[in-house]
């Protein structure tokens, strides 16, 4: 039996969190009507999530931040078959802020069918993720 992985437990807990942020988002889209401001918002902290963990497992450092292109661009380059999923998060970057305070502007939340893209793209990149661990 092999001694445990710190960093591969770690970056499990990050993981495990990332499955529940995305859990809520579908859960969002279930509601009458649905509760798209959160689904966004929720859907922005998975692949959040998911990118730290990444970077945890490979041992890489990271600052305390929701930006969604830095933290592509940190993780990216350590797992190439990930990339394009991960490019693909970036357009969520803004739903950390935008669907979390009142707008600043009349602009509406991200649609259903936007954040429905983005569950898709994110179940799949977890459903790699776990493939990787």
């Amino acid at each position: 039996m092999s001694a445990p992985d710190p960093a591969r437990e770690e970056a499990g807990r990050w993981y495990a969190i990332a499955s529940e942020d995305l859990r809520v988002a579908k859960t969002c889209l279930t509601l009458s009507p649905p509760a798209l401001g959160n689904g966004a918002y929720h859907c922005q902290q998975a692949a959040e999530k998911m990118m730290k963990g990444l970077l945890v497992f490979a041992g890489t450092g990271f600052r305390k931040v929701h930006d969604l292109d830095e933290l592509a661009d940190l993780t990216s380059p350590l797992y190439p078959g990930l990339a394009a999923d991960l490019d693909l998060c970036r357009r969520y970057s803004s739903w950390a802020i935008e669907c979390r305070y009142p707008p600043e502007d009349d602009a509406p939340p991200p649609s259903e069918k936007s954040i429905g893209a983005a569950v898709t793209v994110l179940e799949r990149l977890l459903a790699a993720i776990r493939r990787l661990a």
